[in-house]
């Protein structure tokens, strides 16, 4: 089921999510930065942070209509299984293990992100592909 809405606009929509995903790697890195406590006490707040982020980039995808809704649905929530089956461990104080969780995210989280095959019609590519292309001629065909 797609609901695409004609005010959406693929391009906005695909800036926005790698945007947000630029900040998200860029807190990462912060995170990193810190003492162990501050990061066992930190990390909780990305997680929600990435929870939030993709809520908001699956309602982008869905206002879109596009077609990789669904297994970039799948994706995250693979993402965020591994968050929390760790987060109490880091959050009990295994900094070592939380290190490790937030190089992997940040890895995931920096993976360039385009939009879907679904949105390839709507998104140009070149100058060329803004100009409207001609309809190839119909042969005739006989009315009996």
């Amino acid at each position: 089921m797609h609901f695409h809405h004609s005010d959406a606009d693929p391009l906005t929509a695909c800036a926005a999510v790698r945007n947000s995903r630029e900040r998200l790697c860029a807190r990462i890195a912060a995170l990193q930065a810190q003492p162990d406590a501050v990061f066992v006490q930190d990390f909780p707040a990305v997680v929600a942070a990435v929870e939030a982020d993709f809520r908001r980039e699956e309602a982008l995808l869905e206002r879109l209509g596009d077609a990789c809704l669904h297994p970039r649905r799948a994706d995250y929530a693979v993402v965020l299984c591994a968050l929390h089956r760790t987060l109490p461990q880091i959050e009990s104080g295994d900094a070592a293990l939380g290190r490790q969780v937030a190089d992997a995210l940040g890895a995931v989280l920096s993976v360039p992100w385009e939009a879907g095959a679904g949105l390839d019609a709507a998104v140009p590519r070149n100058a060329a592909a803004r100009t409207p292309r001609a309809r190839p001629a119909r042969a005739a065909e006989p009315l009996h």
